[in-house]
């Protein structure tokens, strides 16, 4: 019966899963864009060698410090398919971790909760499936989709926090070797999952005056670094650095600061209501905290009231999501905000944790008739709010041309030629369709602040003194993305220079 239990849920999964990613294709048939076109730069180095650690097409000349266990991973598929199936790596991720977590969750449920209804939990998983950071891909969401290694980073991060709290509360030795193994692949997944353990560590331990999890966590990475033969140190102290660089100068730039991180503006919302200006307060709602998180995730505030006003016998997961809750709390601040999306702490923290945690407790303290009202409710809620959400910020489902892709072609751009790119970004987006040099740093980010400064005005704008970049790395073309030039508050004064070719969209100038 488990079994079967097992296969119908997994099932479901992929199904779902498909359905998003086909769902999404029209942002696929556009061609690669921000930062799958530097995962896909990546994919392609390794599988052509890896070269002292860095990407030659990138010519800001930082060392390189990204985690590539998702990249390792695409190698093995075939760049073909890659680069017209993009979605592939993250299916057969997402699929099989969901495999993983329901087996893992049955299993433990039936160690250790013997009591609780497999009807419950069926239903509480079912709902974790289609919950709304599974639904939507609107925004930075698409991230979870496309090619990208936030996915890996996230799973790895939730199945960390997943068998530590076994293995604290029980005292389990498979959810030890778990939860260090989960600890190394988030280790070398992603900066950001590195972070999330970190400050969830520390939190933790402070809170309980425990060394369990701290154990834990330097085990995992003490593993990452033995398999990535010191790689992973490597990206450790680069995102420290980084920090740095992301709060003296990323946070501050003009571009930037309106998306990171922050509290509702109360005084804004009130004086975009008395000027009827309804869009904005909407907007302001949506973007800003702790509005965006109950709106994406309603079942974590359900989980916080089942903790903290119904009786539990369990010593350490009100610790857990306290530590979790509190970096979301603090990062969401704007003088902290250089410290990563804090929504994101909610998401990598507890996205595995939160279905098994609401299936026990509502079954324990309402019973089977009300938990099925519960999650009946909440999978309503979730197909709407993510329609919702989908269809006014989402990308279509219809398919859709590759523009940049066409007017390179016209172009002539080869693997030979150097581009100066406004913005950054385009940068990144050409060299994935040509395979030509461009301004983009090595992953991981510049962490000299000379250097930024040499080559970055306001991210992601590079140095107003484009001539001597220019001359420096013998730069053949000037390519303008014309939306990100409108936006540009400065100029680069490029009037000297004779276009070869303009549509709608982009303007190219030959520099000799």
């Amino acid at each position: 019966m488990l079994l079967y239990m097992i296969a119908i849920l997994v099932l479901i999964a992929f199904i779902s899963r498909l359905i998003i990613c086909f769902n999404s294709y029209g942002w696929f048939s556009r061609g690669f864009a921000g930062d799958s076109s530097v995962h896909i730069q990546i994919i392609k180095q390794l599988k052509k060698g890896w070269r002292n650690k860095r990407i030659d097409n990138y010519i800001i000349p930082n060392v390189m410090s990204y985690p590539i266990l998702f990249h390792r991973f695409c190698s093995i598929f075939p760049t073909h398919i890659l680069e017209k199936i993009s979605f592939i790596p993250n299916l057969v991720i997402f699929v099989l971790s969901y495999f993983a977590f329901t087996c893992f969750t049955v299993y433990q449920f039936k160690q250790f909760f013997p009591e609780a209804s497999y009807s419950v939990l069926f239903m509480g998983l079912v709902c974790h499936i289609i919950a709304i950071q599974n639904l939507v891909t609107a925004g930075p969401a698409i991230a979870y989709v496309k090619l990208s290694s936030r996915l890996l980073a996230k799973i790895s991060c939730s199945f960390y926090i997943l068998f530590s709290f076994f293995y604290l509360e029980f005292n389990d030795d498979l959810s030890f070797y778990l939860a260090v193994f989960s600890a190394a692949l988030a280790f070398l997944s992603g900066t950001f999952a590195a972070q999330v353990l970190f400050f969830i560590t520390m939190i933790f331990s402070l809170i309980t005056l425990e060394t369990g999890l701290l154990i834990l966590t330097f085990t995992g990475l003490i593993i990452s670094i033995v398999l990535s033969f010191g790689y992973s140190l490597r990206s450790i102290v680069a995102m420290m650095k980084y920090w740095k660089i992301y709060f003296l100068r990323v946070k501050k730039s003009r571009y930037t600061a309106p998306v990171l991180s922050s509290y509702l503006n109360l005084i804004e919302v009130i004086k975009n209501l008395l000027c009827g200006r309804i869009k904005l307060v909407c907007k302001h709602f949506y973007k800003k905290e702790p509005s965006r998180a109950l709106l994406h995730y309603p079942e974590m505030f359900v989980v916080f009231f089942l903790l903290f006003f119904t009786d539990n016998s369990l010593e350490y997961l009100d610790d857990i999501y306290l530590s979790v809750f509190l970096i979301y709390c603090i990062t969401s601040f704007s003088v902290l905000n250089f410290l990563g999306e804090s929504y994101r702490y909610l998401e990598y923290g507890l996205f595995f944790l939160n279905p098994c945690v609401l299936s026990l407790f509502l079954f324990t303290n309402y019973g089977l008739a009300h938990s099925t009202y519960f999650f009946l409710f909440y999978a309503v809620y979730s197909f709407f709010i993510s329609i919702l959400i989908n269809r006014l910020g989402g990308y279509s489902h219809k398919a859709g041309e590759d523009i940049l892709s066409s007017f390179l072609d016209k172009l002539g751009i080869s693997s030979t030629d150097t581009v100066f790119p406004v913005s950054m970004r385009l940068g990144a987006d050409v060299v994935a369709r040509t395979n030509c040099r461009s301004f983009w740093w090595q992953p991981g980010g510049v962490t000299d602040l000379k250097m930024y400064d040499d080559y970055i005005h306001e991210y992601p704008y590079l140095s107003l003194d484009w001539r001597k970049l220019c001359k420096r790395h013998e730069v053949g073309f000037i390519i303008v993305d014309k939306q990100a030039q409108d936006k540009f508050a400065d100029n680069y004064e490029f009037g000297s220079l004779e276009i070869i070719l303009e549509d709608q969209f982009y303007s190219a100038y030959r520099y000799v």
